[in-house]
């Protein structure tokens, strides 16, 4: 989603790539950024403590979103001609998940204490309860590799593996210069994640230091952040031969860059290349002073990635929206999900919806689906269609293997 929040970072992902042909910049604009609490205060585990070695930033860049985002775009340095993305076969589907909060959003909702998915069974089931279908990724972060191995999330991947769904897994650099990460001081705690991830075998999509357009995260690329957008790439790229040189290939690696804005660093100086992204991803948030269409939001935005990286799935990994007035939020859940995704936006593969009702420099987000009882009966009667599978059969998925589309 965008960013904003004064909680707790502790969620990210590594990932690497080789630059396209052809690049769209989105133009600049003062649409909104990134991180209304998502990528701004993930929790690890039941906790929202970072699980980093080095302490990440407790503050994010606030930033003031408008009601309109610019969908007009402009070529970059190459005037190389890009086939447009090959709209989807009637009938096909696309993942489907979310980011579920229970000790914030649902002990506010219900009462009592809840703990978060996929820890808490209690708040899955509500969840899913609330949708009417089992969601087939299921959105939760890690921490830095360093700060714990795979083995020690194994049984959270277990989880939700046994459920027939897909982890989602966001893994950070934390506060660590990026340049540590290429040069290799991490190196040994990298390759024993990577290994044993290897040997667990099971699919799943991992989400290194997203948002890294945006300077809210210490792993940021602005003038403000200690890391540049060529030593983003070099460290993702790092990480995934790493990766790849033990045979972790059951890590589906999503490069995941915040929404464009005014500010923001272009995709083409981040994308690491074909060669090391699996899936890229967008995060972007309804949250400007007045409602913001989704294909408003996130036109430009797509329209970069399928130019920069044209045979690649697309997931918007955080999306949500404020209530704004009575049933704006219900509307643009409809228009979302039974119109936009399925029509306008052919390549977006997965959509992760960010389920925590979240505190911000002082106020209260409602992102949930529930924040009324018009848009979660928006969300369950728009995922409801055959569109966004259902989770439940996934879990048996080849070993070793990328998660492909549906």
């Amino acid at each position: 989603m965008s960013k904003l929040a004064v909680t707790t970072c502790l969620l990210a992902l590594l990932g690497f790539g080789a630059f396209a042909a052809v690049v769209l910049t989105p133009a600049a604009s003062a649409g909104p950024p990134g991180c209304p609490g998502s990528s701004c205060g993930k929790k690890n585990g039941t906790t929202t403590a970072a699980a980093t070695t080095t302490a990440a930033p407790t503050t994010a860049v606030t930033t003031t979103a408008t009601t309109t985002e610019t969908t007009t775009t402009t070529a970059a340095t190459t005037t190389t001609t890009v086939a447009a993305p090959t709209p989807s076969a009637p009938g096909s589907s696309i993942y489907w998940g979310a980011y579920m909060d229970g000790s914030d959003t649902y002990s506010y909702l219900y009462g009592g204490t809840w703990g978060d998915a996929p820890w808490d069974a209690n708040t899955w089931a509500k969840f899913q309860g609330n949708t009417g279908k089992a969601p087939s990724v299921v959105h939760w972060g890690l921490g830095t590799p360093w700060a714990h191995d795979f083995s020690y999330w194994q049984g959270t991947f277990n989880l939700v593996q046994s459920k027939g769904s897909l982890s989602l897994a966001d893994m950070s650099t934390g506060t660590v210069p990026l340049t540590d990460i290429t040069s290799g001081l991490y190196d040994s705690s990298l390759r024993i994640w990577a290994q044993q991830a290897k040997s667990w075998g099971h699919p799943f999509f991992l989400r290194p230091d997203w948002e890294m357009n945006g300077g809210w995260f210490s792993w940021g690329t602005t003038s403000s952040n200690q890391n540049t957008p060529a030593q983003y790439v070099d460290a993702w790229r790092h990480m995934r031969n790493l990766f790849d040189s033990v045979g972790a290939s059951n890590a589906t690696w999503v490069w995941c860059p915040n929404v464009a804005y005014s500010g923001s660093v272009p995709y083409s100086q981040l994308y690491p290349g074909d060669a090391y992204v699996d899936w890229t991803c967008l995060d972007g948030y309804n949250m400007g002073a007045s409602s913001t269409s989704f294909s408003s939001l996130y036109s430009a935005s797509y329209a970069a990635l399928t130019a920069l990286a044209p045979t690649k799935p697309i997931m918007i990994a955080e999306v949500g929206s404020l209530e704004y007035g009575t049933g704006l939020k219900a509307a643009w859940t409809t228009d979302t999900l039974s119109t936009q995704l399925p029509n306008n936006f052919p390549q977006v593969k997965a959509f992760i919806w960010f389920n925590w009702r979240i505190s911000e420099n002082g106020a209260w987000r409602n992102w949930e689906i529930e924040s009324s009882a018009s848009s979660q009966a928006a969300f369950a009667s728009a995922i409801a269609s055959p569109y966004y599978e259902a989770g439940g059969a996934l879990g048996g998925l080849p070993l070793l293997t990328k998660i492909k589309p549906r």
